[in-house]
């Protein structure tokens, strides 16, 4: 008698490194697109689409690497458990946030709300570290941005004038 259990065909799925990788190639490819309109310059004098167009292609070369290693690896699809709906969905929200009312609420609440709900987005923050990351990282955003970069998104946008 034997056993066809072990016989029967497995169905494997994508596996989340490949599908990650396809992901961080195909943001690359939309940010170095949008770049490539901009005056690249030089090394020594960068336009404005120089550091846009590297960080496109460092993320580009970080997607390839994910997505070689989802190849390459055994089948993982059935251990990798279930999509964590809340984190991308916070996460991406905090995008739309921060390009879509950043001018309006200005950089320090900007970045306090996008924060606290990307901290959120991880089960193992509680409430209060999630508003202690985002004050700490509203600060830090201040000092280097506006304090010593000088940059015109308002510290407090119209939103907040009384």
């Amino acid at each position: 008698m034997t056993d066809t259990s072990t016989t029967a065909p497995t169905r494997r799925g994508l596996d989340r490194n490949v599908v990650a990788g396809l992901i961080f190639v195909a943001i690359a490819a939309a940010f170095g697109w949008e770049a490539s309109h901009y005056d690249m310059g030089r090394a020594i004098r960068m336009g404005p689409g120089f550091i846009p167009m590297t960080l496109a292609i460092l993320l580009a070369i970080l997607g390839l690497l994910v997505l070689m290693a989802g190849l390459r690896a055994p089948d993982h699809a059935e251990s990798s458990g279930p999509v964590a709906w809340k984190g991308v969905v916070l996460v991406c929200a905090a995008l739309l946030v921060f390009g879509r009312f950043g001018g309006q609420l200005g950089l320090v609440p900007t970045v306090l709300v996008c924060t606290f709900a990307v901290a959120m987005a991880s089960v193992r923050n509680t409430l209060l570290s999630a508003a202690a990351i985002a004050v700490v990282m509203a600060l830090l955003c201040w000092l280097i941005f506006k304090v010593g970069l000088g940059i015109t998104l308002p510290t407090f946008g119209p939103l907040f004038a009384f």
